[in-house]
């Protein structure tokens, strides 16, 4: 019932599905128009047949955002599972993955951070000198491929500028909290208009986190160390050629030590975790002109990323249990996984012009060809020890995923206010896995994705779009599995998904409100979902299964409305209903229409802003979500809740500083949850979960020069 009363409330007071935003100055009582990369083409939000949120720097810095997860549960319909120290484990519509044990990654949610595909190791995007956050709902099977059935996430950092710019930002706050951004720009030589211009920008975050360790007697062992490192490099060796060269380093040396057994911020492990990552990263994008038909696109990506992950598997110290079942009063759990990922991309692009349009120069066109390569190599140590036995695993995993795509799109001008958009993407994937335990698979597939859309402009004020989109991910394995497991859980079928949408996206009251709606239903077949189970008395085996079939279906809609030259009232809603046919391999637990994991049924977020030309600035906002399961092998589920954002500060010609506070009233909350029989004689089963930030006051000071 909710359901339906939340959904006929918004319907009633939205008309589109994009987020605008203010342009920054202070006399402007109109809102700027936005235009989103990620697609094959730059094309504004009010044209992209599409569900898209956009944040572009001035809405990054007014939320107070440092790191993406900063901002994710403020966006219609995007979860994420706290299975790491930051967001990496992303959903979108309730579809995503909550964890990764496998050593085979095999990812819903498409991230890509200036052009290089990070997909579920996502957690190097801090948004210090971002450009624009894109986040795109639904499949992108044209757009992405295999990775984003779910959706995609794209990070856009900031281009150098032909003119000097420098910026610092420096952050104090609760839990030892420090940051520091530096950013300088301009050309190397300005009297030139055709000499190389630069960007370089340096993010350092360091904080001791809220847990604290009543064992250890440490407040930082789910603390985080995260410097990162970006450059970039515009050359415009003639006036048909532009050559892009970014370059990226991160190294986050982050705690991981949150899950405790009276789900509290006071831990008791003897052996606190670890949750790292040093990503080293580049792309070459090269975009020639120099031609009448067509112009040309070409993106070079490389990345290497060293990772570790590990944890206390107990929670507890060496003699917290007693002497229970013979196990002895020693009794300890340890996890860890050492990774490395590799991964080489090359993309050719040719985009049509104006005058090479073809059919009586109705229709644009563009053709593409895309090849990766990712290499994983894992190291897996697993250990359980008491007085009477012990159990230990090392493991040790190559994976590589080669992958071989077409990919075209044509866009045929009906009328003047009219575009159908038929999009298709052939990937061809070869996959090679190998381990320690003598497991190999090899298997190869080609899938298909694509679209088709159309666009009307209703007038000057109302542009409407319905579409069908098909995404897809591939088939995969199952390692690591006990003897006697399942035959059929060691491999899972590829998922396809069939989404429909309509959307309406206005802009009214003479370009000062943006609002944005769409209705979406999505078809999954095979649909895979990942899932956990306690085997041959209590050892754990992770797994990925595919139940019949389920349905994601629901609404997003966001509002952005400047009342006055001062004053913006901002809204956004997700609802989604999902069901789930079949049985989980864990326990044969039946989870037949039931809601899907992590899918909260609403998601809202609803603040105001105030920013005076005498430089007062305030700012408050609300971000709520329903309750949701955290697994579909089991029955356990957050609680709904609320968390509440403010900021005041003062703003300058060329500095600005605030005070604020995160989750101001303190509210405890779930990230991810078990339900699970902990303690060393596993006889009682009881609900876990991982907090959410709690409370955290700080302030912020920038200045630009």
């Amino acid at each position: 019932m909710k359901f339906k009363v939340l959904s006929a409330a918004v319907a009633a007071l939205l008309s589109s599905t994009a987020f605008a935003n203010t342009s920054g100055d202070e006399e402007s009582t109109v809102l700027t128009p936005i235009t989103v990369s990620a697609d094959l083409r730059d094309i504004s939000i009010d044209e992209i047949a599409s569900s898209v949120s956009v944040l572009n720097e001035l809405e990054l810095q007014d939320r107070g955002a440092t790191h993406f997860d900063d901002v994710l549960l403020q966006l219609p319909n995007v979860n994420f599972a706290g299975q790491s120290s930051r967001a990496r484990h992303i959903q979108i519509r309730g579809q995503g993955e909550r964890d990764e044990y496998t050593g085979a990654p095999n990812s819903s949610v498409g991230f890509a951070l200036d052009d290089i595909d990070l997909s579920s190791i996502g957690m190097v995007a801090n948004m210090f000198d971002i450009k624009q956050v894109e986040v795109l709902r639904g499949p992108q099977g044209t757009r992405f491929g295999a990775s984003a059935i779910a959706g995609l996430i794209n990070i856009q950092s900031n281009d150098p500028t032909p003119y000097r710019e420098n910026s610092i930002e420096l952050t104090g706050g609760q839990d030892n909290l420090t940051e520091i951004g530096l950013m300088t720009s301009g050309s190397f030589n300005e009297e030139d208009s055709s000499s190389p211009l630069y960007r370089f920008s340096l993010f350092k975050h360091d904080s001791d986190g809220a847990f604290k360790n009543a064992f250890t007697g440490n407040d930082d062992t789910n603390g985080r160390d995260e410097l990162s490192l970006r450059g970039k490099l515009r050359f415009t060796p003639n006036e048909d050629t532009q050559i892009n060269l970014t370059l990226l380093h991160a190294n986050l040396d982050n705690g991981y030590d949150a899950w405790t057994l009276d789900n509290s911020y006071t831990t008791l492990s003897d052996d606190p975790g670890k949750d790292t990552q040093e990503t080293t990263a580049g792309a070459v994008k090269i975009l020639w002109d120099g031609n009448d038909n067509f112009t040309l696109t070409s993106i070079t990506t490389l990345a290497h990323s060293d990772m570790k992950y590990s944890s206390d598997w107990d929670w507890v110290y060496e003699g917290y249990y007693p002497d229970l079942g013979g196990y002895g009063d020693n009794f300890r759990a340890k996890y860890n996984n050492d990774k490395t990922r590799k991964t080489v991309s090359q993309e050719f692009r040719l985009t049509s012009t104006e005058d090479s349009r073809i059919f009586n120069q109705s229709t644009d066109w563009l053709i593409g060809i895309y090849g990766s390569q990712l290499k994983e190599d894992n190291q897996t140590t697993t250990s359980t020890v008491g007085s009477s036995w012990d159990s230990a695993t090392y493991l040790v995993s190559d994976y590589r995923v080669r992958k071989l795509a077409t990919f075209g799109q044509l866009d045929h001008h009906i009328s003047d206010k009219t575009v159908l958009s038929l999009g298709m993407r052939v990937e061809n994937q070869k996959t090679k896995f190998s381990n320690s335990n003598n497991e190999s698979h090899s298997p190869t597939e080609t899938l298909l994705g694509g679209h088709l859309t159309m666009t009307h402009e209703i007038n000057d004020h109302h542009n409407a779009y319905i579409a069908i989109s098909r995404g897809y991910k591939a088939s995969g394995f199952n390692t690591g599995l006990s003897a006697g497991a399942d035959a059929n859980l060691l491999t899972f079928k590829k998922e396809t998904a069939i989404n429909y949408e309509i959307g309406l996206k206005s802009s009214l009251l003479e370009n000062t409100l943006k609002t944005a709606l769409t209705l979406f239903y999505t078809d999954r077949k095979d649909a895979q979902f990942d899932g956990s189970a306690t085997v041959n008395g209590g050892d754990w085996i992770f797994y990925t299964e595919n139940f019949d079939s389920a349905e994601n279906y629901g609404l997003e809609a966001e509002l952005d409305w400047k009342t006055s030259k001062n004053w913006n009232i901002f809204a956004s809603l997700g609802l989604i209903k999902t069901t789930v046919e079949g049985t989980s391999y864990a326990d044969t637990f039946t989870v037949n229409g039931r809601d899907q994991a992590h899918a909260p049924s609403y998601q809202y977020n609803v603040g105001t802003q105030y920013r005076n030309h005498n430089g007062f600035f305030a700012r408050a906002d609300v971000t709520g979500l329903d309750s949701f399961y955290f697994s579909n092998s089991n029955t356990a589920k957050s609680e709904a809740y609320r968390v509440t954002n403010a900021r005041i500060g003062y703003e300058a010609n060329k500095w600005e500083v605030y005070l604020w506070a995160k989750n101001i009233f303190d509210k405890k909350y779930a990230t991810r949850g078990f339900l699970t029989e902990l303690d060393p004689d596993w006889s009682d089963e009881e609900k876990y979960i991982r907090l959410g930030e709690p409370r955290q006051f700080g302030v912020t000071a920038r200045m630009r020069f």
